[in-house]
């Protein structure tokens, strides 16, 4: 009989970026060491760009707009390229053990989890795939980004969804205006229309959560 995993359900109401950053550190931190139980934690951000590990704020952010529009620019521990956060985009970020990945490669764990959300957004009427990327695709458009973290001896996946996000002040955030020639080589973000999964159909937030954590529960 396959038994769905048991993982700690977790919905943040704090919405500042700062916090939340830590905090999936801290949690993938603390679920490496074994001190707490594997856990999907959903939770949103108030106006920021976040910038991958490896990534140049000044290849991928449009620093004058940002700080007229008082829009931090942080940087996570994953990898990957940059994005937007508002109230009006949910995240979510699931804590495992190294050896509880659903496989031995990074970029194949983070497809197994993209697909998981996916499926939950098939399941609840809106078709979604998964991109050469990773991404989530709604009608050929990005609905869902992801990044993922292999440290302290866990493993953190995490993606944003665009529910209903402000998608001019994030083409404005995302789009430098000044040519930056660097000295060394940066990852680049992969550059993608984008869509609102609430342009296509809305569905209570509380559903999708529920959805994409019974998927995620059910991959292992």
């Amino acid at each position: 009989m396959n038994l769905m995993k048991k993982l700690k359900f977790i919905v943040s109401r704090r919405i500042d970026p700062f916090f939340n950053l830590k905090m999936d550190e801290k949690m993938l931190y603390l679920v490496g060491q074994g001190v707490m139980d594997e856990a999907v934690r959903f939770y949103k951000n108030s106006d920021s760009v976040i910038l991958g590990k490896y990534q140049c704020e000044k290849l991928e952010v449009n620093i004058d707009y940002c700080e007229a529009n008082s829009i931090p620019v942080l940087r996570r521990i994953s990898g990957g390229g940059t994005v937007f956060h508002d109230v009006n985009n949910l995240n979510v970020a699931i804590y495992i053990k190294e050896q509880s990945m659903p496989s031995h490669y990074i970029v194949e764990s983070m497809k197994m989890f993209s697909s998981a959300i996916a499926n939950a957004l098939t399941g609840l009427g809106v078709y979604a795939e998964v991109g050469t990327h990773g991404e989530v695709t709604v009608n050929g458009k990005k609905v869902s980004g992801c990044a993922a973290a292999k440290k302290f001896r866990g493993f953190l996946y995490h993606a944003t969804l665009l529910l209903n996000t402000d998608r001019k002040k994030l083409h404005n955030a995302l789009t430098p205006r000044k040519v930056f020639i660097p000295g060394r080589k940066y990852v680049r973000s992969n550059r993608a229309v984008v869509i609102n999964l609430y342009d296509v159909k809305f569905i209570p937030e509380n559903v999708i959560i529920k959805a994409i954590f019974k998927s995620f529960s059910s991959i292992f």
